[in-house]
């Protein structure tokens, strides 16, 4: 007999009763220390431990497991189909290893039961290090395995009862990549040459009762070590874990059965009526890239679900959660038999379908419609195969929430939100966990932190304890939620994990826990919360402020994809209903539309466009970014060649002339005048100004949401001067500022003619000041720009390299041309048209850093306790001040468009073109440039970089300007078509499609056909907001035959809310910050 411990001894007197116990009493912490040892996975004391006994049988190799390879080669990611057609060659333990990284090996596995096995459970111990998933040989995915042993799923069980003789085949996939992708260090950076060896492939027999004397002890030990050790629970239970470890021997039944008898005793207490409830809900958070590329997303999907839907079967009250509808839509396209299994369990209410978002996008750097169309491609894709939405938004891991997700929810049909993020805070502590969440135009929304501060929990006392510990609100609201299992690499719940959950339902010292969704979780605490705290405005988190300028060129790619997009959408709609009207065939480009937003959307995953993943990912992430914005190019193109040929032959001629000129688009609301450039070639139509062969032109009034033509002749046009002044400096100047430049480019004076005010730069002060930081965080390299980056940095200067570059009279240009260092440069031409209330920076940066971040830099006379800065259809504000460390925590914030300082009676704005950090202190501004981290992704923003900003002088404070309308201004550029022929003609060549009369508040954004017209043109959804702060009403108007207007959301749902007919119009008014969503019915 092998004694793995020995037979329990009480040193005790039994004569006496009680008895007398003559050994001494152990002190706690050596207590603490035996227990660890004993459930210790490993160490110099494996031996002696309960680990040695939790499989009592163990067969391995030929001919019970007999296995074959076949290796993909050129890290191919091969389906099941072309896998099982190749040949497979004999393969054992040892024989070589596998990789490298990213490289897929497909196994054959045989096995024949031994006869020791027969009438068990059988279960194959499977470790090759890496991913891997377990297939029928009837190509269905049966189950993931994770090797290694960080959040490890070694285990598949072959048969329940197994017959001696018994034959099974399968084969398994393995992914040369672990959980955690390939990386080398602690930068994550991804290592391209990871080799890994199959370690085990042997057929075990589980020893049930040591099993479940393991996951019983794993509570108690629990309860002992990590709640409230002076409590009388957690010292029985540490007395009850020490008289289990007396009592065992490992081969002795009788002994197992008495610490069985030991560990049920102490578990079968049972609460207290007033204790805390929890709510525990599977999931698998899976990053949809992060450390892997999204093609390894796609496997992992597979992997992950299919082993939650094989523990579903097993364990009847388990529920689970999968977010992400982009995974769904995956899933059924790869691997339909799993979805349709998800299908039906998803009825009988253990799967949970969450979130309603195509990915869990970054809320920070998405536009207003962004946010809109995450929730409306997410939502309808749930409402089409699972017959309804989900009214939970999920989102665990994002770096901050924006404060008009709130309304954006609400329009989205959820009525509730979970996260845990805030919990990573590294200056103040969230002081919240159930809550009201309000966004700025004052939308509520039920939100839950979970007090476990974690979406991967492994549900163990610790977490459920700490579920009560950390309850910010638990006098009013007695509920929580433990959100639980492997996550980011995905995985999910382990079986273990559901076996400590049963154990915890109802146990004397902890929280009462019960399985459960999180819709019904919410909906307790809807019916049971007394009166709940509600928080204003954005959720920022005190952490991961580098993520709003890592990975510049993704950045920029959502910027311009987002307008170009937009454009689309308007320009088809408007050639749609053009074409209806003539009698003329244009086909509105839905499915290309729709694809084209799954790929702006997915790009948004809140590791892709936050910049955190690795280098392979960002190869998609940049691929897809491209073909968005040349697709768009091309279907924008197509809309407007439809719209001049159309109007060509509606329009009569003026003689036989040939005129030649442009047809300038204009898709913002309100009509424009602009110096542009032509896109011919030597031409000389104004005949006053070239940019190399290409001439400048002044456009007037072209009219919003519409096209006007302009054709060669010469106009008389005011000048620009451009002029070097005495002392060396440098002035551009029109009829409405004169800017003043130092030969380094910076700013030293600005005069706003209209008003008189004088220099708006303080004395002493610069503006357009180049500053190089050392950029050096305390771990997470591409993530984080800490607080003390602020204390080390150099001004750009000293290298006098201003020169004029073009002297008007439409466009003054200055240029100049630093080194930043030995390996990088900026190049950046200041300019001002003739027409123009703003001044451009246009850059051109060649980077080539190592933790250095560059900003730009501007000194105001303006006094003002905040910012305001432009997020999604709408605007938030923050300190310029430190009073407190909430005000100083937010010492990087992410903004849009542009950032805002005003008086009470005028003020300057910030404006950009593809960037989102801003710091602003006193009367400074910083705008984020470039940052150079080297991981995850080791060549993150190397290389060159173009990017534009402007500074936009204004009259009266942020909410008497046009601020908004100068910022989307300079982000969406007039589309210029050059065109000729007898049909052409000057002005209006496409009328406007809207109009708003009477506000400046209310800004027309998205024009599109419904979702449900099927292309058709009978109806059109309109998405306006208040962009100011203020409620608004004006009058909607329209040459289109419009039957009526209906009050829609952003699912594009009836309502019984129709716009009065007002004034020629549809009469609008809007709250503050409102996003108002319109089903235009047309005749």
């Amino acid at each position: 007999m092998t004694i793995y411990g020995h037979r329990h001894s009480h040193h005790a007197t039994t004569a006496d009763h009680p008895p007398l116990d003559n050994a001494p009493r152990v002190p706690r912490n050596i207590t603490h220390s035996r227990i660890n040892n004993f459930l210790a996975d490993g160490g110099q004391f494996h031996g002696m431990g309960i680990h040695r006994g939790l499989w009592k049988l163990r067969q391995s190799g030929p001919p019970h497991v007999a296995l074959k390879v076949y290796s993909v080669p050129d890290l191919k990611r091969i389906s099941f189909k072309d896998a099982v057609s190749q040949e497979f060659k004999d393969f054992r333990l040892g024989q070589h290893n596998f990789g490298p990284s990213w490289s897929t090996h497909w196994f054959h596995v045989a096995i024949v039961i031994p006869k020791e096995l027969d009438g068990q459970q059988v279960v194959l111990d499977w470790d090759m290090g890496c991913e891997g998933m377990v297939w029928s040989t009837d190509g269905v995915p049966l189950q993931g395995l994770t090797g290694g042993s960080d959040q490890a799923r070694h285990n598949f069980i072959v048969t329940r009862k197994a017959a001696s003789g018994e034959k099974f085949k399968f084969y398994i996939e393995a992914a040369c990549n672990g959980m955690f992708g390939v990386g080398a260090n602690d930068a994550m950076v991804a290592d391209p040459n990871r080799y890994f060896n199959l370690d085990r492939a042997d057929l075990v027999v589980a020893n049930e009762p040591i099993q479940k004397l393991y996951h019983d002890l794993s509570i108690i030990r629990g309860i002992a070590c990590d709640t409230d050790q002076d409590s009388p629970r957690a010292r029985k239970a540490l007395w009850v874990a020490n008289e289990v470890i007396n009592n065992f021997i490992g081969d002795d039944e009788k002994a197992i059965q008495a610490c069985l008898d030991l560990t049920h005793e102490f578990l079968n207490a049972k609460n207290g009526t007033g204790q805390h409830q929890i709510t525990a809900i599977g999931n698998c958070h899976i990053d949809t890239a992060w450390l892997w590329p999204y093609d390894e997303t796609k496997r992992k999907i597979a992997r992950s679900w299919s082993s939650q839907l094989d523990l579903i079967e097993r364990y009847p009250d388990y529920v689970f959660t999968g977010s992400q509808v982009q995974q769904y839509e995956w899933l059924k396209e790869l691997y339909p038999a799993l979805f349709d299994k998800i299908q039906k369990i998803e009825k009988g209410g253990q799967w949970e379908i969450i979130g309603g978002s195509w990915v869990e996008h970054d809320t920070n750097m998405p536009s207003g419609e962004s946010l809109c169309r995450q929730m409306l491609l997410g939502q309808r894709f749930f409402e089409k195969h699972f017959g309804k939405r989900t009214r939970v938004f999920w989102l665990p891991d994002s770096f901050g929430y924006s404060a008009q997700l709130p309304q954006v929810l609400r329009e989205s049909g959820c009525d509730y939100f979970f996260t845990q993020k805030l919990s990573w805070n590294n200056i103040n502590k969230f002081p919240l966990s159930t809550f009201w969440w309000t966004g700025i135009d004052d939308t509520k929304i039920l939100a839950h932190l979970t007090p476990a501060e974690t979406y991967t929990a492994s549900v163990t006392a610790s977490e459920v304890y700490k579920c009560a510990k950390n309850h910010h609100d638990i006098e009013s609201s007695n509920e929580s939620l433990l959100v639980y299992g492997h996550g980011d690499g995905g995985g999910g719940p382990t079986p273990e994990m559901l076996e400590r959950l049963q154990r915890m339902r109802n146990v004397d010292g902890l929280p009462t826990v019960k399985p459960g969704s999180a819709t019904k979780f919410f909906e307790g605490l809807e019916k049971n919360s007394d009166r709940l705290q509600s928080y204003k405005g954005e959720l920022y988190l005190e952490f991961h402020r580098g993520t709003y300028t890592s990975q510049a060129l993704v950045k920029r790619g959502n910027r311009k994809g987002e307008v170009i997009i937009r454009d689309v959408e308007i320009l088809a709609t408007t050639a749609k209903l053009f074409s209806n009207q003539n009698g003329s065939d244009y086909s509105y480009p839905t499915d290309d539309i729709n694809r084209l937003w799954k790929l702006l959307c997915l790009n948004q995953f809140h590791d892709c466009l936050p910049g955190s993943a690795i280098n392979l990912a960002y190869v998609d992430v940049h691929k897809f970014h491209r073909q968005v914005i040349s697709e768009s190019s091309l279907l924008r193109h197509k809309s407007q060649s439809f719209l001049i040929a159309k109007r060509s032959t509606d329009t009569s001629s003026h003689g036989d002339k040939e005129n030649q000129g442009v047809i300038v688009f204009n898709t913002l609301p309100w009509s424009r005048s602009e110096a542009i450039v032509s896109p011919e070639k030597g031409t000389r139509w104004s005949n006053q100004q070239w940019k190399g062969e290409y001439e400048y032109l002044l456009v007037e009034n072209v009219p919003g949401l519409g096209a006007s033509g302009y054709v060669e002749h010469a106009k008389d046009f005011k000048s620009v001067s451009k002029e070097k002044a005495a002392y060396g400096l440098f002035i551009l100047e029109n009829t409405r500022l004169k800017a003043t430049f130092d030969a380094d480019g910076q700013l030293v004076e600005l005069i706003d003619k209209s008003s008189n005010r004088g220099n708006l730069i303080p004395k002493g002060s610069r503006g357009n000041v180049l500053q190089l930081y050392e950029d050096v965080p305390t771990y997470w390299d591409a993530w984080d720009v800490e607080i003390y980056h602020l204390q080390k940095y150099v001004e750009l200067k000293g290298q006098k390299k201003m020169q004029i570059v073009s002297s008007g009279p439409l466009k003054a240009e200055l240029c100049f041309k630093h080194k930043i260092s030995d390996v990088s440069t900026i190049e950046q031409t200041i300019s001002l048209s003739c027409i123009g209330d703003r001044l451009e920076f246009d850059n051109l940066v060649d980077w080539n850093e190592s933790h250095q971040f560059l900003k730009v830099e501007f000194s105001w006379d303006i006094v003002t306790d905040y910012a305001t800065y432009d997020i999604q259809y709408g605007v938030v504000r923050r300190p310029t001040h430190y009073n407190t460390t909430i005000d100083s925590a937010k010492f990087e914030v992410c903004g849009h468009k542009f950032a805002d300082m005003s008086e009470s009676n005028y003020g300057i704005a910030l404006i950009n073109d593809c960037k989102y950090g801003y710091a602003t202190h006193g009367k400074t501004q910083r705008l984020s440039l470039l940052r150079a981290p080297k991981g995850p992704d080791e060549h993150a923003d190397m290389g060159q970089h173009k990017f534009k900003y402007a500074i936009y002088p204004h009259q009266g404070n942020f909410t008497s300007s046009n601020v908004m309308q100068a910022a989307l201004e300079f982000n969406t550029p007039l589309s210029i078509r050059h065109a000729k022929g007898k049909h052409l003609d000057s002005g209006e060549i496409v009328p406007s499609l809207f109009t708003i009369d009477g506000s400046h508040q209310i800004i027309i954004d998205t024009i599109k056909l419904a979702e449900d017209d099927q292309g058709k043109g009978k109806q059109v959804i309109l998405r306006l907001y208040e962009a100011y702060g203020g409620k608004s009403s004006a009058i909607l108007k329209s040459h289109l035959k419009i039957t009526q207007i209906r009050v829609s959301n952003i699912l594009e749902d009836d309502t019984h809310a129709v716009l009065e007919e007002k004034e020629g119009g549809f009469l609008v008014t809007l709250r503050a910050f409102q996003i108002l969503t319109l089903k235009v019915d047309l005749n």
